[in-house]
């Protein structure tokens, strides 16, 4: 199941303040092309935020396949941000045969595609696998 906007999503946030940060934010910027929910982009920003517990089993290079799973595809958004970045949230994700939580944004100005977070998922599909 995912909060693709054909499927019935579901609330995985359960407010925006979550989102908005304290401490600084580190992004390493990607060059890669991707249309989602009808705003096309050249620019995926990954947040470093990840690595602190999930290094062993992530990489920027699964989640730059990750975002590639959302190409020409349209989402429900979850949360909005007090700085007006949509965020929304897939799980479970399945790619290469395994499943991910994928957390990402789209800044007000939709200049760049975000990813706040990606990691490895316990949840399944609907038909269990």
């Amino acid at each position: 199941m995912t909060n693709e906007a054909n499927d019935h999503g579901s609330n995985n946030l359960q407010n925006s303040a979550s989102f908005d940060r304290v401490k600084e934010v580190q992004y390493r910027v990607h060059q890669l092309r991707v249309v989602v929910n009808g705003i096309s982009f050249t620019q995926v920003m990954i947040d470093t935020h990840y690595e602190e517990k999930h290094k062993a089993s992530m990489s920027d290079e699964i989640i730059l396949g990750l975002v590639m799973e959302l190409n020409r595809r349209n989402f429900l958004l979850e949360a909005m941000d007090s700085s007006g970045r949509n965020f929304f949230v897939n799980e479970p994700w399945l790619f290469k045969n395994k499943w991910y939580r994928l957390v990402w944004f789209i800044p007000k100005d939709e200049s760049y595609l975000g990813v706040r977070n990606a990691f490895r998922s316990r949840l399944r599909g609907k038909d269990g696998n």
